[in-house]
């Protein structure tokens, strides 16, 4: 292959990467924002709502631990060019009429973004083992800047005269159509050189992996740092409204929250690269989550925005670090990709109870104070998973 080919063809996986992490967030923190608009126009109830929002989490949950195995026959960028067209065709069935369709479309992303979930730490591994850090930060940023322009776009487009929340729910299709188009573009090298990122790979998880107690931190912290976004991102448009928002201020205030993450998305990997050792990062994305989710709490008003800011600086540094964590606490891609597979089962198990059951606790509670508490009471032990998962080991230490 002449070096301006294989030029091409990087360029071509740093967009795959790009598109890929753009696709993976959006279509999930689009609907809180809009949860106002459907919910009368579908007549549904909030604990179906946070049914809704708990689908996709246990989608990647119950379909996490079969992806390696498929990677592992057919390479890792032909199942996320499958992914990306059936996250592309469940986007739109979401955007038709009725509730049958929206929990389908709901189900079919759910399983697909759990493919790209799993697969990309691993393909960002493989592909460029000395540029991880850069990597990581490039596809945790594309995440979350889409993520985070997704909720107060939704609203404005929901709300806007010539289109409707089905419209506001349909346009984040874009990403992954794009998605497709460029690993479309890298099919002939992949299959001309038939490049397997496994040679060979068991039938079954890894046995020592399942014993391994740092998988296990790991896992754990995975769940935690993932549960109270995804209920954030069911939720915070609720909470913000009672505390006097609009539903536009609301939805736009995700966005900020969302903001936060962008600057420690990108440098928290680059950081945590640099080092060994991620014990004292680990220990204080925790207590940044804690103090963001204080804030909101107590205080109303313009008040809040800082806190909304710090919130979303917490969820920069835990989600980026869990993402490392897979890179960093292995020894090889396989392993990487296992670990992944196993911390994406379990922790999005964990994290499908939080929109769910914080839901039902407000319902019942007939405030959000008591599930806020809830989530500070998680962040401190994210704080305490992430000094033990940050450690200089490997899981087959």
């Amino acid at each position: 292959m002449s070096v301006r080919k294989e030029r091409y063809y990087i360029v071509l996986l740093v967009l795959a990467i790009v598109f890929i992490g753009a696709s993976l967030r959006s279509p999930i923190s689009s609907v809180g924002p809009l949860v106002p608009f459907f919910s009368e126009d579908l007549e549904i109830t909030n604990t179906t709502i946070g049914l809704l929002n708990t689908l996709p989490l246990l989608a990647f949950g119950i379909f996490s631990p079969f992806i390696p195995r498929l990677a592992g026959k057919f390479g890792m960028e032909i199942p996320l060019l499958i992914s990306m067209i059936i996250l592309s065709v469940g986007i739109l069935i979401r955007g038709l009429d009725g509730p049958f369709l929206l929990f389908i479309g709901t189900a079919l992303i759910g399983m697909s973004i759990a493919v790209g979930n799993v697969l990309s730490p691993g393909l960002i591994k493989a592909t460029f083992p000395f540029k991880v850090g850069i990597m990581t930060g490039i596809y945790s940023f594309s995440m979350n800047i889409v993520s985070a322009l997704s909720g107060g776009l939704s609203v404005s487009v929901a709300a806007s005269p010539d289109f409707d929340w089905r419209a506001a729910l349909t346009m984040w299709g874009i990403f992954p159509l794009i998605g497709v188009i460029v690993l479309i573009l890298r099919m002939p090298m992949v299959l001309d050189e038939r490049k397997k990122v496994f040679k060979k790979i068991d039938d079954k998880p890894s046995v020592k992996l399942w014993k391994s107690p740092l998988a296990w931190v790991i896992t754990l912290y995975m769940g935690c740092q993932s549960l109270i976004p995804y209920t954030l991102f069911a939720w915070l448009p609720a909470v913000l409204v009672e505390k006097g928002f609009t539903e536009s201020e609301a939805g736009w205030l995700l966005t900020i929250y969302q903001l936060g993450l962008l600057p420690t998305a990108f440098i928290a990997p680059v950081i945590a690269y640099k080092f060994s050792d991620q014990r004292v990062i680990g220990a204080v994305s925790g207590l940044l989550w804690f103090t963001g989710l204080l804030g909101v709490t107590i205080f109303n008003g313009n008040i809040i925005i800082p806190f909304l800011v710090l919130a979303g600086v917490g969820a920069g540094t835990t989600f980026t670090l869990a993402m490392m964590f897979f890179v960093l606490r292995t020894n090889s891609v396989e392993q990487s990709a296992q670990l992944s597979g196993m911390a994406q089962s379990a922790g999005y198990i964990i994290a499908a109870t939080g929109p769910l059951f914080l839901g039902m606790i407000s319902e019942i509670t007939g405030g959000w104070n008591i599930p806020l508490i809830i989530l500070m009471t998680i962040s401190l032990i994210i704080a305490v998973l992430g000094y033990f998962a940050g450690s200089n080991k490997t899981v087959t230490n």
